[in-house]
């Protein structure tokens, strides 16, 4: 559905609804939260390095989870939903440039790829870490199931495409700052409450409707396969 501007919170044909379920604002926190400890503990380094390692795997568990969740989570919350083909990213940014800006309940197809980009980078960066080392006292959980040169070579990789991580996390704030300056809607507000004001009849309560027990049994899954394996590993 598209329309000529952002929905106006005082009109009578718009609505206030549950868009994001609180698994996936749980998530987006929790990797708020892990990026600024893994940046503090990674440029510090040192001693925080152990603290670096435990915070990329907490890191890895919570990705694993969400990819699940997107799968299995509320409609909302689901990839199908809001991963959409290259044409309709092109699509919605000539909605934006013609000012006629298509209305998406939950990611629009630009920031939809955006999320998964994330996701992919996250992973990888967490992934590299578990094989790596700094050269002096630390190391990853995995480093001595690879040689010495496969440890220095994923350790060099992922030292610089921490920046890559850092570009894409930019990007996603300046998105969410735009929407805030110039289409005035604070999706920050949104993550915390998981709602927005949307077009009436365009979204449905139950679609951001999440079961808590799967939630739980999804997130105790991902942390026995993380942490388990990687204490078989040692």
């Amino acid at each position: 559905m598209s329309a000529s501007a952002a929905p106006d919170p005082g009109r009578a044909d718009v609505e206030r609804i549950a868009v994001w379920d609180w698994p996936v604002r749980a998530v987006h926190w929790a990797l708020v939260l892990l990026l600024i400890g893994l940046l503090v503990t990674g440029l510090v380094g040192g001693g925080w390095l152990e603290w670096h390692m435990r915070f990329g795997q907490v890191l890895l568990a919570v990705v694993a989870f969400r990819v699940l969740w997107g799968f299995a989570g509320s409609r909302n919350a689901r990839f199908r939903t809001f991963v959409r083909r290259p044409g309709a990213v092109v699509s919605y940014a000539r909605s934006r440039i013609a000012r006629t800006p298509e209305i998406h309940v939950s990611h629009n197809p630009a920031g939809g790829w955006m999320a998964v980009a994330l996701l992919l980078a996250l992973a990888v960066q967490a992934g590299t870490g578990l094989f790596s080392n700094d050269g002096e006292l630390w190391e990853g959980p995995l480093a001595q199931r690879v040689t010495q040169d496969w440890s220095d070579a994923l350790a060099w990789f992922h030292r610089r495409f921490w920046w890559i991580v850092v570009t894409l996390a930019a990007v996603h704030v300046a998105a969410v700052l735009a929407y805030l300056v110039v289409l005035r809607e604070n999706l920050i507000v949104a993550m915390i409450r998981g709602t927005r004001t949307l077009p009436t009849g365009l979204a449905r309560p139950e679609d951001a409707s999440a079961s808590t027990a799967r939630a739980f049994a999804l997130l105790a899954l991902t942390l026995v396969a993380v942490f388990g394996l990687l204490s078989l590993a040692y």
